[in-house]
């Protein structure tokens, strides 16, 4: 009986559980600071401090750039998606920062918020126009995205 009684108390949680969502006024804080305009996703393509990760994460950025590109969005369906990629180190990161595809992280916000995790160099947040938004910590791959993308549509 107590089996079937915790069983129901665990289903009645998942039915009421949210998607996590990102407040209003921080979602456009990020459209403003990203130059995310009607696009239905942004995705972000997150670098970690140097001295979280156990290597040197911010060598050749540019050939890292180029290999995501192609290996990785080069299999994805990129229309209507912002895909930016975010550095929190803005001095490692100066020589490709451009502020059209390449940004540092303004205020630390997604350190702070999805990525404080010592001992990663990497990491993807996808987040919907809506605010609801998933990410990984390390490696992906672009079944990934395409797997966040599609759990992330908005349903009308």
């Amino acid at each position: 009986m107590k089996k079937i009684v915790v069983f129901l108390m665990f289903f009645v949680h998942l039915g009421f559980a949210q998607d996590a969502i990102i407040p209003k006024d921080q979602m456009n804080s990020i459209r403003y600071e990203y130059n995310w305009k009607d696009e239905t996703f942004l995705i972000i393509n997150y670098r970690y401090p140097q001295d979280y990760c156990p290597y040197e994460n911010y060598e050749e950025l540019d050939k890292t750039y180029a290999w995501l590109t192609d290996k990785v969005y080069g299999k994805i369906d990129l229309s209507n998606i912002r895909n930016i990629y975010v550095y929190e180190d803005k001095l490692a990161a100066k020589p490709i920062l451009d502020f059209t595809t390449h940004y540092d992280d303004v205020g630390h916000y997604f350190l702070k918020n999805f990525f404080d995790k010592k001992g990663n160099c990497i990491g993807l947040l996808i987040i919907n126009s809506q605010g609801a938004y998933k990410y990984i910590i390390g490696d992906y791959s672009s079944k990934d995205i395409i797997n966040i993308t599609e759990a992330l549509k908005i349903k009308e």
